[in-house]
């Protein structure tokens, strides 16, 4: 998968970096015409690309593949597996994780071959993230594991991958583990004043209060976060603290605050265009206003969330060509590798004539060793058949007598068989008959009873349905006795 990610990068490169370089904001192609095409020039087109992200990912994607045709021309690996991963971050911030997934695994091979450790550990995160979202926890956990293990020298970023466990484990419903990683997050987070992770940790403390009924505490929580992302302008992290109040609002049946959280999130997932959270504001509403008994704006909320759910992903197979952007090897590098393929080639050429000697030689003396062997194995085979043989005959005279045996009792069997089974048929068949005219009466009865049913009055059905009752017993008695007289009709076999 990651091969043909790469083949459609090379690809769509050239298209996409002309328009990126016509649609750069105005002051930002300012900014760079002073610069040299060198690391700074990569670093500022990758800050640049982080500042729009809130703004137009489209835009931030235009920025970066500007650094992800130029690092490579320069050398400059880390400032393109930055470009990676922040184009992975504009495809997160959309909601498309199987794009934002494949740029994050291009950003580790990176950060890998410059053994850059802070780089790696911040990419599995990011990876760690996505499995989160795709809900596989197992290989979320796995890989925040390994980015905790990776940034613990990093002081800015160990707080955001303490609160990214504790996260998982909420998923995982294991709230103790949860709260354990968010409190070590969270004394962090105050110590460096992060404030965004204090604004993650609060969001979660109120995930782990609404999962145990605490509603008030859980929208305690809840409002802190929402002022700090108010503050910060992290608007996709206010839509989805605004999904999760307006869930426990209807969860206590408060539908019209519920409402109004929603509305805030549809206007605010409008304005920033992210087409993955306003899908799940519609099937909120439509979930909303169908307990509140409005079936016609549920149903119209619902075909909202199915369209603009189809749409999203004809826009991802549509896009998935024009959207990707970057070099992954250079003219050099094809270059070099053909020169190493001569050269092996060469190699190989000379290892295989030494090989087809060495080869004649050694089957000759395998030729020998295995006709000499060949030949002790089928005396060897010989022998012990013919001693398999003779046991053999004497097992089957053996058996022969006893089949013999076997025949002359089975014979006699048969015939008493027959015999009991002639009996007990004549029985059968007497049985058979006299049964029939027993059963006729209670069956015309109940359903001459049941004819009446249809004509007779309230008063009459009851009497009809106590004459049925009687027959319906009746009948009942009657097919007991039959099996009574059927189960002693029927002559058990001698052992």
């Amino acid at each position: 998968m990651i091969i043909r990610f790469l083949s459609c990068l090379a690809l769509c490169l050239p298209v996409y970096q002309l328009a990126g370089q016509q649609h750069l904001p105005d002051s930002l192609r300012q900014k760079l015409s002073n610069l040299p095409q060198d690391s700074n020039y990569i670093n500022t087109l990758n800050l640049a690309a982080t500042d729009y992200l809130k703004v137009n990912p489209n835009i931030t994607r235009l920025i970066t593949a500007q650094a992800l045709a130029l690092a490579p021309k320069i050398k400059y690996t880390r400032g393109y597996a930055r470009a990676l991963t922040v184009t992975g971050n504009a495809y997160w911030y959309e909601g498309v994780y199987e794009f934002a997934q494949n740029y994050y695994l291009l950003a580790a091979r990176q950060y890998q071959s410059i053994h850059d450790s802070i780089g790696l550990g911040q990419t599995y995160n990011n990876i760690a993230e996505i499995y989160k979202k795709l809900e596989d926890y197992d290989k979320a956990l796995s890989y925040l594991l390994r980015s905790q293990e990776l940034m613990r020298r990093d002081s800015a970023t160990h707080p955001l991958t303490l609160y990214n466990i504790g996260e998982l484990y909420i998923l995982l419903n294991k709230a103790d583990e949860a709260k354990k990683y968010i409190s070590q997050s969270m004394d962090l987070a105050w110590r460096q004043g992060n404030t965004k992770v204090i604004a993650y940790n609060y969001w979660s403390l109120g995930a782990i209060q609404r999962k145990e009924k605490n509603y008030r505490k859980a929208l305690d929580f809840y409002n802190h976060a929402e002022k700090i992302w108010t503050q910060l302008g992290e608007l996709r992290a206010l839509i989805q603290t605004y999904q999760d109040m307006a869930e426990i609002y209807r969860e206590q049946q408060q539908y019209d605050e519920a409402e109004q959280y929603l509305v805030k999130a549809v206007q605010l997932a409008s304005h920033i265009k992210v087409a993955d959270l306003q899908v799940n504001n519609y099937l909120r509403f439509s979930r909303l206003d169908s307990l509140r008994g409005n079936y016609n704006r549920a149903l119209y909320y619902l075909s909202r969330h199915n369209l603009l759910k189809d749409s999203v992903y004809n826009l991802l197979k549509a896009e998935q060509i024009a959207r990707l952007q970057t070099i992954y090897e250079t003219e050099s590098r094809d270059q070099e590798n053909q020169q190493l393929r001569s050269e092996k080639e060469l190699k190989d050429s000379q290892l295989r004539a030494q090989r087809v000697t060495l080869a004649a030689i050694t089957f000759g003396l395998v030729l020998a060793g295995i006709l000499a062997w060949f030949l002790h194995l089928q005396r060897k085979k010989i022998s012990l058949q013919k001693e398999a043989i003779e046991m053999q005959a004497v097992a089957l005279l053996k058996l022969n007598e006893e089949l013999q045996g076997l025949n002359k009792n089975l014979e006699a069997r048969i015939d008493e068989r027959t015999s009991q089974l002639l009996i007990q048929n004549q029985r059968l068949a007497e049985y058979t008959f006299i049964n029939a005219h027993k059963l006729r009466a209670p069956v015309a009865s109940i359903l001459g009873l049941l004819n009446l049913l249809q004509q007779a009055t309230p008063e009459e059905r009851e009497d009809i349905l106590r004459h049925l009752k009687t027959c319906g017993e009746q009948l009942d008695a009657i097919i007991r006795q039959v099996s009574r007289n059927l189960e002693g009709a029927i002559v058990p076999e001698k052992s």
